[in-house]
């Protein structure tokens, strides 16, 4: 934490007050100012564990995939599975099946992230190489109903319905937040998951063969202002605090594409596809999710009688977590008898982050740059009976972070592969409910592949240069489970 403070010291402005560079004011502000800052962050209402290796970017649904068919298929079946996670990945794809879909997951991953240090000029004392080893806990609640339409044997022109709400650390956790610098190394992405919600609707056949969604996922920007006046001790009177929080929803947009509808077309005398090559069951999807972040403001102004007159101190603190990029992708789909076979190729605009950085208090000194990358995935699904379906994926994804240091904040990533595997069975009728049950499970692994890192700290003696390289790399292992309601 002294190291955030020290960070966050060189953004400080101090208003209307003497700037005398005498040596006893010096001293004077020096005890002060971990006064005021401790005021700071209780305003904030933000959780910064030090020894956290977690950063700003990434969360459930990206890294890993929300409910066993997207995580246990490394996400290549995210742009055609109908149910309620459509909402957040395609929501045309809820348009897919008239089927409604009541589902909770439970997902739990086990994350062990390392950092070898290879030497320098101070390096620090570990432990050992395992930077973080937390764990992903998240509990997902999604539906999915027709709100208008036909019959499920003519489902033209049918609307559908999608809401989904995720809560970390199994709902005890509503909103960690996390944004810090740290002497040891953090990784970029594997934090902790916001409070997730996401709504939407699709419409089937909007033109022929063409299926139609819009969703949006909201998240918050939360804003406090704190007056006090203090003593040195840091206790306070004439305390005036406030807070809000703004709802901000992101869009997302989705095609799917039946391409034996789109070109032949249904009528009495063509009964068999007109595609080449026995394409006749080949699907397209085409998606686009915009950008998402949490964000934090947080205003101080103290009075510290003797010390620090009226109009006071002005403290300023802005930063972000939990950064998704904007992503445009395309899937295709072909069934072949009892298999399903997918493709995806994502391209994710991660140089945005940049400028949402660089006005970021805790981490503008870092210079961070990122780079845009394309991330390709493939899949296929068999059906071995009319209860039981098994799924598989493989997924790999370049490391969006081109900086190999980072002033303070000292950022870890890398490439890395992504391999799922999984399962669901059908109950007809099950028990009690009196309706159809799919019971899945999947089990992802994720390869984090080894990178160099030059860690750099203002409390070190050779600052700017760095203090010391390190080997970044990891394994992460994740276990989806869900029970999902057809009705």
């Amino acid at each position: 934490m002294s190291n955030q403070v020290n960070i966050q010291l060189k953004e400080y402005k101090l208003n209307n007050h003497n700037k005398n560079k005498d040596i006893s004011m010096t001293c004077i502000i020096n005890r002060i100012l971990p006064t005021i800052f401790k005021l700071l962050l209780a305003v904030a209402i933000v959780a910064v564990p030090p020894d956290d290796a977690l950063a700003g970017a990434g969360d459930a649904a990206s890294t890993y995939g929300l409910g066993p068919i997207n995580a246990g298929s490394a996400q290549a079946f995210s742009a055609f599975e109908s149910g309620p996670w459509a909402v957040y990945y395609n929501p045309a794809a809820m348009a897919r099946s008239p089927e409604g879909d009541l589902s909770a997951v439970v997902q739990y991953g086990d994350q062990e992230l390392r950092a070898k240090s290879l030497g320098g000029s101070d390096p620090l004392t570990r432990e050992s190489d395992v930077l973080s080893d937390s764990s992903s806990e998240l509990v997902l609640l999604g539906i999915k109903t027709r709100i208008t339409g036909a019959s499920e044997s003519d489902t033209s022109r049918s609307m559908y319905l999608g809401i989904n709400v995720g809560v970390d650390e199994y709902i005890s956790n509503i909103l960690p937040y996390q944004a810090n610098t740290a002497e040891q190394g953090q990784f970029l992405r594997y934090e902790s998951q916001p409070l997730y919600l996401a709504f939407g609707g699709a419409v089937r056949d909007l033109v022929r063969g063409v299926d139609a969604g819009l969703s949006a996922r909201l998240t918050l920007a939360a804003k406090a202002r704190l007056e006090a006046v203090s003593d040195l001790a840091g206790n306070t009177d004439s305390e005036q605090l406030s807070l809000e929080a703004k709802p901000t929803l992101s869009p997302a947009l989705g095609i799917n594409i039946r391409t034996n509808e789109l070109f032949c077309g249904h009528s009495p005398w063509r009964r068999t596809s007109c595609m080449p090559f026995g394409l006749n069951g080949l699907e397209v999807a085409l998606f686009w999710r915009d950008e998402t972040n949490y964000e934090v403001s947080v205003d101080a102004n103290v009075v510290i009688p003797g010390v620090i007159p009226e109009p006071g101190l002005d403290l300023a603190l802005s930063t972000i977590d939990s950064y998704q990029p904007q992503v445009f992708g395309g899937s295709i789909l072909l069934p072949l008898g009892k298999f399903e076979l997918v493709a995806s190729v994502e391209k994710q605009i991660w140089s945005e982050l940049e400028s949402k950085f660089a006005g970021d208090t805790v981490r503008e000194q870092a210079g961070l740059r990122f780079n845009d990358v394309v991330v390709p995935r493939v899949g296929a699904r068999f059906q071995f009976s009319d209860q039981l379906r098994l799924f598989g994926g493989l997924a790999w994804e370049d490391s969006p972070l081109k900086s190999s240091r980072s002033q303070d904040v000292n950022f870890l990533d890398s490439d890395k592969t992504v391999v799922g595997i999984g399962g669901d069975y059908r109950l007809k009728n099950a028990p009690i409910i009196n309706a159809p049950l799919v019971l899945s499970l999947a089990y992802q692994y994720q390869q984090i592949e080894e990178r160099d890192f030059e860690l750099t700290s203002i409390n070190s003696p050779s600052d700017p240069a760095p203090f010391e390289t390190v080997r970044a790399d990891g394994d992460i292992h994740l276990f989806s489970l869900s029970a999902s309601m057809k009705f």
